[in-house]
């Protein structure tokens, strides 16, 4: 999975399939139900993307689509739980041709490096 922006600098963040199942794992173990573990790790690693930016707004494409109140919730109580003050937060269908969408591609394609890679126990260390 990788997840990108583009709001002035550009920049990704990627978690391989293996460390993903490690967190699924984890989750399963503690009773998770598998559409939750989806939604909070695709929180997680949006909240990890822009937590250090000085941000006013953050458009979120929309990739569960009818879970959208859910992620911006678990991303809020992120930045609460960090005391950081969160941008406001919004779900649009942001298309292929977006600069982050075709940042992304590259990414998963191996054309450019990803900026972090992100590793099961980042993701649980936030989850928990």
């Amino acid at each position: 999975t990788v997840i990108a922006s583009t709001n002035g600098k550009t920049k990704s963040f990627k978690i391989s399939a293996v460390e993903k199942q490690k967190v699924l794992a984890v989750m399963r173990d503690m009773g998770f139900h598998k559409k939750f573990f989806a939604l909070r790790t695709f929180a997680i690693l949006v909240f990890l993307l822009i937590k250090d930016e000085n941000i006013d707004e953050v458009v979120i494409d929309i990739e569960y689509a009818g879970h959208e109140r859910t992620i911006k919730n678990i991303i809020l109580h992120l930045y609460t739980k960090h005391k950081k003050r969160a941008p406001k937060i919004k779900f649009e269908l942001i298309g292929k041709k977006s600069k982050a969408h075709l940042l992304a591609i590259k990414v998963l394609r191996g054309e450019r490096k990803a900026d972090r890679t992100v590793k099961a126990k980042e993701v649980l260390e936030l989850f928990l």
